[in-house]
């Protein structure tokens, strides 16, 4: 007897092997018993064989009392007359099915042996009467997430009590249209993560999630991509499959929690915490950096140890933004107006940035900072930087130059598609924080501390990191100066901050 707990949607590809891939969860005993079954559902998608000819599956994942798993999959026009047999959480006994080995190279988590379902299979329901189902999953934890961000080559699997959702979008992408909408989920440890639900998984799923957001529901995300929006993200791809409600026990425990700290979850909602850079989730006590003249534009992020400085940069320190999604705008300050980007209506509210460079022993970068960690290094408000512009002075900066000379960060960034005037890579910081001084020097994991420069790198390095002759350190400067008032080129990702206010912000001490 077979529970049936995922499902996939119908999927159509091309087979150049005469097999599919196929993603099995777990082993199968030649002998065909009876069965419960559990289900996920993935979506459709389409491959050709060697003939041209389209083929489409839908994957299902079986459990029985023991805990033993095993993946069915049912093809072509089979689908429309065996796949409506089959519902998730129903227990079902299976017989005369196909079974089949797994070529190893499609071979996945151990397993060899799948079930084909056909229209000879047979399937019959059986009434059961457990509440709690007897499966086990293994749950990458919220912390652990990281370490598998932007790698195509793994995925992962999480559990969380989804509490809120942003706006559904539509995104154009290689002439094709896409609708996404992000759900936060939450742990019992406070932890608060997005989750993207793509085209189908939104129609379907996400609907579920949408109707029943005041009890909390709790979802598995299985075969998740980690990304990085806002530092840590997730995000469901064509093999992922998703479990709302499911009647395990680690559900229910966090279903529990959820209803037991209804309050707790109010406040997080309110704070929207959740949509700013997450560092408890990215920064690691250990974090591993690399040297500035190793970062390169096709990598995601880096994280490097640096100075900061901008002494000699001409820059107004703020941009006027949208409120809402912090896009630049040429709205006038408390105006209310309706962004077109994120088409929310409120009023434009100024935004600190400004341009800084980056150095360690091995080169110079030019960098962007924006919002909360821009005032945090400025000392001054965005609000108090746009008052001192527009009544033509200075901010008083000397102090703050000073200081930045003796200190050493930790700073998360990411490349801009937009380069400087000269070709030159420009980048977002995403986190910094200061580090203690023996912690200073940069290096590469994984290489020794002597890293060779070319004679052309070092030339440049040499050039942007003289200062003597009170020239500019960094050729940002120059498109600072000529192009004061241009658009502020504001990412998309890049992160909120909390109300400007006329209050001074604490100095670097």
């Amino acid at each position: 007897m077979f529970l049936l707990l995922f499902t996939s949607a119908v999927l159509t590809f091309f087979v150049f092997t005469g097999m599919s891939s196929l993603l099995l969860i777990g082993d199968i005993m030649p002998d065909m018993k009876n069965w419960s079954c559990i289900i996920t559902v993935q979506e459709k998608q389409q491959v050709t064989d060697s003939m041209g000819t389209p083929t489409k599956k839908q994957k299902f994942v079986f459990y029985d009392s023991e805990s033993s798993k095993v993946e069915g999959i049912i093809f072509n026009a089979d689908i429309a007359r065996m796949s409506p047999m089959l519902q998730v959480y129903k227990k079902y006994k299976i017989s005369n099915a196909d079974v089949r080995n797994i070529p190893p190279k499609f071979q996945t988590l151990g397993l060899t042996k799948q079930w084909v379902i056909t229209s000879k299979t047979v399937i019959e329901e059986v009434n059961g009467s457990e509440d709690i189902m007897p499966v086990k999953f293994s749950f990458t934890q919220f912390a652990d997430l990281a370490e598998y961000m932007d790698d195509r080559s793994k995925s992962v699997d999480v559990l969380g009590v989804v509490i809120s959702s942003l706006a559904k979008k539509t995104i154009t992408k290689n002439s094709k249209q896409s609708n996404v909408q992000k759900f936060v989920l939450l742990n019992e440890e406070s932890q608060t993560v997005l989750l993207s639900l793509w085209d189908d998984f939104l129609n379907n799923e996400g609907q579920v999630l949408l109707n029943n957001m005041q009890s909390y529901p709790v979802i598995i995300g299985r075969r998740l991509k980690v990304t990085n929006y806002n530092g840590v993200a997730l995000s469901t791809w064509f093999d992922s499959a998703l479990l709302v409600d499911p009647p395990i026990q680690e559900a229910r425990q966090l279903k529990n929690w959820a209803m037991r700290n209804a309050k707790l979850i109010a406040e997080i909602i309110d704070a929207k915490s959740y949509i700013k850079y997450n560092p408890a989730l990215c920064f690691k006590p250990d974090q591993k950096t690399t040297l500035i003249c190793n970062v390169i534009p096709s990598q995601k992020t880096a994280w490097v140890k640096a100075k900061l400085s901008f002494d000699h940069i001409f820059q107004k320190y703020w941009y006027m933004s949208c409120a809402k999604c912090c896009r630049a705008t040429a709205a006038d300050y408390g105006i209310e107006f309706t962004c077109n980007s994120c088409k929310e209506k409120g009023p434009a509210m100024p935004r600190c940035r400004f341009d800084v460079d980056l150095s360690d022993d091995s080169g110079v970068i030019p960098a962007s900072i924006f919002g909360d960690l821009a005032e945090n290094i400025l000392t001054f408000t965005a609000l108090e930087a746009m008052d001192h512009f527009n009544q033509n002075l200075e901010l008083p900066l000397d102090f703050v130059h000073a200081r930045l000379k003796t200190k050493t960060f930790l700073v998360h960034i990411k490349p801009v598609q937009t380069q400087l005037a000269d070709a030159r890579q420009r980048y977002t910081i995403l986190y910094c924080s200061e580090v203690e001084p023996e912690f200073g020097h940069a290096q590469l994991t994984g290489e020794p501390e002597s890293v060779s420069v070319s004679a052309h790198q070092q030339t440049e390095n040499e050039h942007l990191l003289m200062t003597g002759d009170g020239g500019s350190g960094s050729k940002v400067r120059l498109r600072l100066s000529q192009k004061f008032d241009e658009a502020e080129t504001v990412d998309s990702n890049d992160f909120k901050s909390s109300d400007a206010n006329s209050k001074k912000k604490a100095k670097l001490g």
